[in-house]
């Protein structure tokens, strides 16, 4: 009988789902931006762009509001149309690190940098994560740097 339970329990296990819980994201990312253009003629500049988050804001229930760290990349604006990309490697309270790679697609009237973003990997809880969504970033008039982030993330 014992056999039998034990068989039972173990396909029981295997025949399980994972759980994984799916979490809205947005909210706004603070930190410490610089940017530097180099143009190359009257309409053509490349922007190398880096940025020190030191925090997000959003629901308490948002994974991503501890996360920490350096992103990086470059911009490029070619006769107004604007492309380019990066990737972001965070930390979180757990010391678990999430990568993200982002591209632009636009820029707003005011300057910002609007693109997409999506997760490439991590460890810990974010080995297995999965998501992605849009951000729209920049300095206002006080130059005070935010990226307003929208989309969901996946943890298994």
């Amino acid at each position: 009988m014992k056999r039998i339970t034990t068989a039972t329990a173990a396909l029981c296990l295997l025949a399980a789902p994972a759980l994984a819980d799916t979490y809205d994201v947005s909210g706004t990312g603070q930190g410490k931006a610089t940017s530097t253009p180099m143009p190359i003629s009257d309409d053509l500049v490349v922007v190398h762009a880096t940025t020190e988050y030191t925090g997000f804001e959003g629901a308490a229930d948002n994974p991503m509001a501890t996360l920490k760290g350096p992103c990086f990349g470059s911009v490029l604006v070619d006769k107004g149309n604007v492309s380019g990309g990066g990737h972001c490697q965070y930390t979180d309270a757990d010391g678990e690190m999430a990568v993200i790679s982002w591209e632009a697609n636009g820029m707003s009237a005011e300057g910002r940098t609007m693109g997409s973003w999506a997760l490439a990997g991590g460890s810990g809880k974010w080995a297995t994560a999965t998501g992605g969504g849009s951000f729209d970033a920049g300095t206002d008039a006080a130059g005070t740097y935010t990226n307003k982030v929208t989309g969901e993330v996946t943890l298994d």
